[in-house]
């Protein structure tokens, strides 16, 4: 993509369609052009908005087979450069990019719903979660629950759960796909499940380390409650001044 400045700026796709525009942008970042984007007019950061911004258009225009390739290409990258935090000089890139950046991950999955079989939802899903590193958002698996039945989120979680095997305790992105699935989990309220995918986790950690993960399930539940407590409380004493 391109930046001319006349009275503002203007965006003009180099390739010749957006997947492959993406493609070159990242190839370029990650050789290290964008390692001062501030110093140079953030223009790296502009070139991500826009790239988003089209996206909306083409999912607003049900465009969800193209939408699907080039989001997932784009919110992929921007996971990997805020967690190596080398390939732009930004302490939250994605906080830079958009004060909502959970509605592209909603937007992410609704396109997978639309657009995917099972085993296809399962590879994609998959590459995702390894992905995730420190961050966490809501409508990724907000999306899943809503959409899928019983039957269809068992054989997700089923395809999921074959890339985990042979884990060790250096494979992280397959951990991350089992930690995926246990906050699923945690929102069904499924003691039980949470419990089985801890078991994955025996052989690489030690006891104190194990325990700690399966006590989460009661600490997570508990915190929860003190959150949903303190919601009730608020909205209670808003009734009460409003009187």
């Amino acid at each position: 993509m391109k930046l001319t400045k006349t009275v503002k700026y203007n965006y003009k796709l180099n390739e010749e369609n957006l997947e492959k525009d993406i493609d070159k942008f990242i190839f370029e970042a990650k050789k290290g052009n964008y390692r001062r984007d501030r110093h140079y007019n953030s223009e790296g950061l502009r070139i991500i908005k826009q790239y988003f911004r089209i996206l909306q258009d083409k999912f607003d225009n049900q465009e969800f087979g193209e939408s699907k390739i080039c989001y997932e290409k784009l919110i992929i990258f921007c996971f990997d450069a805020s967690a190596k935090n080398n390939l732009f000089d930004y302490e939250d890139l994605l906080a830079k990019i958009s004060s909502d950046f959970d509605k592209f991950i909603r937007n992410y999955f609704i396109c997978l719903i639309k657009t995917c079989n099972t085993e296809e939802l399962a590879e994609r899903v998959s590459k995702y979660a390894s992905h995730l590193d420190v961050y966490g958002f809501d409508s990724d698996k907000e999306i899943l629950l809503e959409n899928l039945n019983e039957l269809e989120f068992k054989n997700l979680e089923a395809r999921m759960l074959i890339k985990t095997e042979g884990m060790t305790k250096k494979d992280q992105d397959k951990q991350d796909i089992i930690h995926f699935l246990m906050e699923i989990s945690e929102i069904q309220e499924d003691k039980e499940k949470y419990l089985q995918l801890c078991e994955r986790f025996r052989r690489i950690l030690n006891n104190k380390e194990f325990e700690f993960l399966r006590g989460e399930y009661e600490e997570n539940r508990l915190l929860g409650n003190k959150i949903d407590n303190a919601l009730d409380e608020l909205k209670q004493n808003s009734k009460k001044e409003s009187r």
